[in-house]
């Protein structure tokens, strides 16, 4: 079983991307789930989600303890994990421009893509904050290869719809096409 953690802010839309990885995944022949545990329930404020992929049918229901792979969607936000619960052979997916300082000299890998930006120019802003869950998506797609981008691009047109999946499919392939993996 592979499991991922993942962290966002409320509004940026994490728990919606959760769901849309775990159903590409479904498109991969794989069981898999994603569980959000919400804090305060406000715009901003920080949300985890986990997520589960396996061949098998998954029995267990509960927060992820420790992960095979992080998927953080705000860089603000890399102090909520504790990287040391993160396995040493998985991947940081992280949403900066480099790596940051905390993980410098790690010996980790992380994959690094700047899903904000992507996700600007794609106009992919509601209510003043960046929706970098679908980028991210891609940049997760790229690092780990758990889901295809094919799937991922099926799963995200599913959810959307195909008068919004147009921009989010898009933010998807650049931040696949960017996503950079370094052993830091």
């Amino acid at each position: 079983m592979i499991e991922v953690i993942q962290i966002s802010r409320g509004g940026s839309g994490g728990v919606t991307g959760a769901k849309i990885l775990a159903k590409a995944a479904m498109f991969e022949g794989l069981d898999s789930q994603a569980i959000p545990k919400y804090g305060s329930e406000r715009r901003g404020a920080a949300v985890e989600a986990y997520l589960r992929f396996d061949t098998k049918p998954i029995r267990i229901h509960s927060p992820v303890y420790n992960a095979n792979h992080a998927l953080v969607l705000d860089e603000t936000l890399l102090d909520r994990i504790n990287v040391d619960k993160v396995d040493k052979e998985g991947l940081i997916i992280i949403n900066a421009k480099e790596v940051p300082e905390k993980l410098k000299g790690s010996g980790r890998k992380v994959a690094i893509v700047d899903a904000t930006k992507i996700s600007q120019d794609l106009g992919l802003v509601l209510s003043g904050f960046t929706l970098v869950n679908m980028t991210m998506l891609g940049a997760f797609a790229k690092a780990t290869k758990i889901v295809s981008l094919d799937n991922l691009v099926k799963a995200i047109t599913e959810y959307w719809g195909e008068r919004r999946a147009p921009k989010n499919v898009e933010a998807a392939r650049r931040a696949f096409e960017s996503t950079e993996v370094k052993e830091v």
